[in-house]
């Protein structure tokens, strides 16, 4: 097809697409509940076939098969006008495939109506909720700490294997009550990524791929953290594209859970969150609050911040940048900071329905 089509199709897919998202209740019933559910339903099944990300083989040929195509530019074409002209056509290409294939596929899930929308709740918080949903936070991390270990000193570790965690993290999805409306909690399916390490070093603990809608997760992350990123990965693969959304229904999902530890699990990853945005850290009051945490629940904290400071670089920077670009673009206008309301979340649907 010669360029000038593939400049028309990407301004006509621009303009439609644009148009469609005004319509975030057109897109719930017609797209997310209706085409999407069964794209997904299809794709699983077939996905469902193979042990390993199907997706993730896809990306490696994709990969090579652009490198070619690349040295072709190069090979075939001499001076380096005609070399630029050549490689810059590819990359548009490249550009218009992905922008059809993505929100056709599952973009469209980010002009959705909102979560909160859904649930009926209000947005926005006070320091002052923030901080006393925060100290419940606090009395349950240390009684679910003791109990377990039967030590404030030390660390909680799941026992479970990242196959158990991956099939329990399908297990809580299915017992989050709101999601039993959407009657789509069937096509979950979940793998561990081939690209684990390269994601740690890019600063990803999983994702769900647009193409395949494979959920999956970074094999590599703490597996006390793992529950809530597999149940957060789900709820992308069920719709739920923007970060906050999958944020809270990862900790439903994870507190959910009958297990004892998948529930400290999910404590623990809002009492991050929940701690990261109190303004007056260095007060008194807030230290004294801090002071109450069992040295084991302190550990739990710590471990993530550990584990991702071990492998932060240049390229994690980088990813960071792009990532928080790409949410912007994706109707997530906070950025990477669309992950923190994950917290107005919580605290305004305790207010409605007490969480703990």
């Amino acid at each position: 097809m010669k360029l000038r089509y593939w400049g028309i199709l990407f301004i006509v897919s621009i303009l439609s697409f644009n148009v469609i998202t005004r319509y975030p209740e057109l897109i719930e019933t017609i797209y997310t509940t209706g085409f999407y559910y069964y794209l997904c339903k299809v794709f699983n099944s077939i996905t469902g076939l193979f042990p390993f990300s199907i997706g993730d083989v896809l990306y490696l040929i994709i990969g090579i098969i652009l490198i070619y195509k690349v040295y072709q530019c190069f090979k075939q074409n001499k001076g380096w006008k005609r070399i630029t002209m050549a490689t810059s056509t590819l990359m548009f290409k490249c550009i218009v495939v992905f922008y059809i294939a993505f929100n056709f596929g599952w973009g469209l899930n980010n002009f959705r109506p909102s979560l909160e929308s859904q649930l009926e709740i209000k947005r926005g918080y006070s320091q002052e909720q923030l901080i006393n949903f925060t100290e419940r936070l606090i009395q349950k991390a240390n009684l679910l700490q003791l109990v377990i270990t039967k030590d404030s000193m030390s660390g909680v570790h799941l026992k479970q294997d990242i196959p158990t965690i991956l099939q329990d993290a399908k297990i809580g999805i299915e017992k989050v009550a709101f999601l039993h409306d959407n009657n789509n909690t069937g096509v979950l399916a979940i793998k561990q990524s081939l690209f684990s390490l390269p994601l740690t070093y890019m600063g990803f603990s999983g994702y769900i791929n647009p193409f395949t809608l494979e959920a999956q997760v970074n094999d590599k992350i703490p597996t006390l953290t793992m529950i809530v990123t597999a149940s957060h990965e789900l709820s992308h693969q069920l719709g739920f594209a923007k970060e906050s959304d999958a944020n809270f229904i990862g900790f439903m999902a994870a507190y959910n859970q009958e297990d004892m530890a998948y529930q400290y699990a999910a404590i623990i990853y809002a009492l991050r969150y929940c701690v990261s945005n109190i303004e007056d850290k260095e007060s008194e009051d807030i230290q004294a609050l801090f002071n109450t945490i069992h040295p084991g629940v302190k550990d739990n904290l710590n471990e993530n911040i550990i584990f991702w400071s071990e492998y932060k670089n240049i390229t994690d920077s980088f990813f960071k940048v792009f990532y928080n670009n790409f949410l912007k673009l994706n109707n997530q206008k906070e950025g990477l900071q669309s992950y923190n309301k994950f917290v107005d979340l919580l605290i305004n649907y305790d207010l409605k329905k007490s969480i703990l």
